[in-house]
C-alpha cells in the first residue's frame, strides 16, 4: 500500500511541474488567540506524601499564545501559518519563551482537476471523533505504546517545554502533523489519502532509517436520508523503525482498520458506533525473550447523545470506549505470548476523564462516560461526567507493571485485578463576549483496588485537579 500511495503522490508533483499557474496574494488575514490559566493538581502519582518531586501538588499560571496568518492567493492557492508559545509564568529561558512555528502549510484547491485538492506542509488532520487520528505531537514510548504519539504521552510534554517540571503535557495545544493530505470531493463521498512523518532522528548517515511514517486513506459518505446517517471507512498503517535494536532488524508496525457510522433515528437522538482492528509486528525491548509478536487487537467506541428539549436545554449522553489489553504488553516475561493483543492508540485526541486522559493511554482499558450537558442560564454551560475505567486485560503479575502516562513512572498493579478508578469532573464555561471567554474546570479520580502497595506505600491516594481558565479570541 504505501509503495502506490508514493507513486501516487510523485505523479502528483510530476503533473503540478509540468501544468503552468500564477498566484498572487489577494486577501490577508491575521487572527490568533490567548489562553491563560491558573493549573492545580494534587497527588497525580495517587501517592499521598510519597510521590515524585513536584507531583504531590502543581501549583501554576500557564499561558498559550498563538498568532496566525491566512493568505489568500490567486486561482485557488492559500497558506496558513500559526506560531505559538507555551509556557508556565516566571518560567524564563531560550525553551520556554521560544516562539514556535506549529502550522505551515499550502492548500491548492481544484489541483489539475476540480474535485482534488491538495495540502502540504504542518498541518492539524481529524478525522471522525479523532479515536485513531488527531493529535501529531510528541516521541513514541516503545515500551509502552510502541510509538504511540498523542494527548496523553508523556513526551508531548518536552514539546510544549514551558511546562514546569515536565508535566502537564497533556494539557498542551499542539495537535499538528508534517503531512501530505489529498483530498478528492466526490459529493456526497470524500476520499482522504494521507502521508505523515512523525519523527526521523538521524536525517544523514547510517541510521538514516531511524523514523516514523503514517499512511492512510479516509472514505467518508453522508447519505441523503431522512436520519442525517454518515458512514466512514479507513486503513492507517505506521510504521516505525526508529526502536530497531541489535539483534533483530525489523520495524514495528501497526495497521489499523475500521469504520464509523453516525446517525440521528429522531431530531432529539445521535447515534454513533465505530470500531477497528489492528495488526503486524510488534517489536518488544531489546532485553526480552519474546522479540517478535504478531499483533492482533481490537478497538470499539459507542456513543448515544438525547437532547429531550427539556428546559435548560440538556443533553444526555452515554460514551463507551474499548481497547484491547495485554497481560504482559511490554512482552519481557513468560506470559508474553505470540499475539500481542494490546490496542496502539496510534494518534488519538480524544478526552473522556480529564485526569484519566493525563494519568493513562487509550490501550487496554474500558472507559464508561455518563454526560450531561445544560444551560441553566444565557452563556453559561455546564458540563458534568462521570467516568468509570477498568482493564480490558488483568495484569499477569503483581508490582510494576504498565507506566503512568503522566510521569513516565511504573504503576503497581495487583495480579487478576481489573477496576482501576472513577472520576468525576465538573466544567463550567461563561461566554463573556463572541470573543472572551471564562472556565471553570473541577476533577476527582478515586484510584480502585486494583493498584498494589509500593515500596509499603499506598498508591490509592485521590487525585483532584482545578483549572480555571480565560481565553481571548481575535
Amino acid at each position: 500500500m504505501s509503495k502506490r500511495l508514493v507513486l501516487l503522490f510523485c505523479a502528483l508533483f510530476v503533473f503540478a511541474a509540468v501544468v503552468p499557474a500564477f498566484a498572487a496574494v489577494q486577501n490577508v488575514k491575521v487572527s490568533g488567540d490567548i489562553l491563560a490559566r491558573y493549573i492545580l493538581r494534587n497527588d497525580f502519582d495517587l501517592l499521598k506524601g510519597n510521590g515524585a518531586t513536584g507531583e504531590d501538588q502543581i501549583n501554576a499560571l500557564n499561558t498559550v499564545t498563538r498568532l496566525r496568518v491566512d493568505a489568500d492567493l490567486t486561482d485557488n492557492v492559500s497558506t496558513v501559518i500559526r506560531l505559538i508559545n507555551e509556557r508556565d509564568w516566571t518560567v524564563a529561558g531560550a525553551a520556554t519563551t521560544d516562539i514556535d512555528l506549529d502550522l505551515a502549510y499550502v492548500t491548492m484547491k481544484e489541483f489539475l482537476y476540480s474535485p482534488l485538492t491538495l495540502a502540504i506542509g504542518r498541518q492539524e488532520l481529524h478525522f471522525g471523533n479523532d479515536m485513531i487520528i488527531g493529535d501529531g505531537v510528541g516521541s513514541p514510548d516503545p515500551d509502552a505504546v510502541s510509538g504511540a504519539v498523542g494527548t496523553n504521552q508523556d513526551t508531548n510534554y518536552t514539546e510544549a517545554a514551558g511546562y514546569t517540571n515536565g508535566v502537564n503535557g497533556d494539557l498542551a495545544y499542539r495537535k499538528a502533523f508534517d503531512a501530505i493530505r489529498a483530498t478528492f470531493n466526490y459529493d456526497p463521498l470524500v476520499v482522504d489519502i494521507v502521508y505523515a512523518r512523525l519523527q526521523h532522528g538521524t536525517v544523514f548517515g547510517a541510521e538514516s532509517n531511524d523514523m516514523i511514517n503514517l499512511w492512510g486513506m479516509n472514505a467518508g459518505y453522508k447519505f441523503t436520508d431522512k436520519w442525517n446517517t454518515m458512514a466512514e471507512g479507513y486503513v492507517w498503517s505506521k510504521d516505525n523503525s526508529a526502536i530497531r535494536h541489535v539483534g533483530i532488524d525489523k520495524s514495528d508496525t501497526v495497521t489499523t482498520v475500521g469504520a464509523r457510522i453516525s446517525t440521528n433515528p429522531t431530531s432529539k437522538v445521535n447515534l454513533q458506533q465505530e470500531m477497528a482492528w489492528q495488526g503486524g509486528k510488534k517489536i518488544s525491548p531489546a532485553a526480552a525473550p519474546t522479540v517478535n509478536r504478531e499483533r492482533s487487537a481490537w478497538a470499539s467506541q459507542s456513543i448515544a447523545m438525547v437532547t429531550p428539549g427539556w428546559k435548560y436545554n440538556p443533553t444526555i449522553g452515554m460514551i463507551y470506549s474499548y481497547f484491547s489489553g495485554d497481560a504482559d504488553r511490554n512482552s519481557v516475561g513468560a506470559t508474553a505470548g505470540k499475539k500481542y493483543h494490546a490496542w496502539d492508540p496510534m494518534f488519538e485526541n480524544q478526552t473522556s476523564g480529564h485526569i484519566i486522559n493525563a494519568l493513562y493511554s487509550s490501550s487496554n482499558t474500558h472507559n464508561i462516560n455518563a454526560r450531561l450537558t445544560m444551560s441553566p442560564i444565557e452563556d453559561i454551560v455546564l458540563q458534568y461526567d462521570y467516568v468509570y475505567l477498568l482493564m480490558a486485560k488483568a495484569s499477569a503479575r503483581t508490582g510494576t507493571a504498565d507506566l503512568n502516562d503522566y510521569d513516565g513512572t511504573g504503576n503497581s498493579f495487583k495480579a487478576d485485578k481489573k477496576s482501576l478508578g472513577q472520576e468525576f469532573d465538573a466544567n463550567m464555561l461563561y461566554n463573556y463576549t463572541e470573543d472572551v471567554q471564562f472556565g471553570l474546570l473541577a476533577g476527582w479520580f478515586w484510584p480502585a483496588r486494583t493498584y498494589s502497595k509500593t515500596n509499603g506505600v499506598d498508591q490509592r491516594t485521590t487525585a483532584t485537579e482545578m483549572i480555571a481558565s480565560c481565553n481571548v479570541k481575535f
